[in-house]
């Protein structure tokens, strides 16, 4: 096809950008907030951050359950993420579409909902010992 030529036209802008959002997700969920997740997974987390540092900032959003901040199973240090869960799943959707993208101690969050919810110590250890193999030496 020689002669055309075609030009790259951008998407026209939706009219919010950053910080001009589309309107909040709370009110979209009335009626079946059961279906939703409860829990949260923050990325980008300094490794010196605690707890406390998220309570804070999410607790704003309705009352929290847990707060937790996974760490190395061999070296102990914290692993840079963390799972945040709300009472409420509604609570969750307004603290996700509020905080994903927002600085916490100078570094950028990303905000999503959690796969599943967090697992006991008891859930975790039965599923080790079902895919943990031995070999033994001769």
């Amino acid at each position: 096809m020689r002669g055309r030529s075609y030009s790259y036209s951008p998407s026209p802008p939706r009219g919010y950008g950053r910080r001009h959002r589309s309107p909040s997700p709370r009110g979209r969920y009335r009626g079946h907030s059961r279906d939703l997740p409860s829990s949260l997974l923050v990325r980008n987390l300094r490794h010196d951050c605690s707890p406390e540092d998220l309570r804070g900032p999410f607790s704003q959003f309705g009352p929290l359950k847990d707060i937790y901040l996974p760490r190395d199973y061999y070296t102990g240090k914290p692993r840079g993420f963390g799972f945040i869960q709300f009472v409420e799943p509604a609570d969750a959707a307004e603290a996700k579409y509020n905080m994903d993208g927002e600085v916490l101690l100078g570094r950028e969050l990303t905000v999503v909902f959690a796969e599943e919810n967090r697992k006991k110590p008891s859930e975790m250890r039965a599923r080790d010992r079902g895919s943990c193999m031995y070999v033994q030496g001769s």
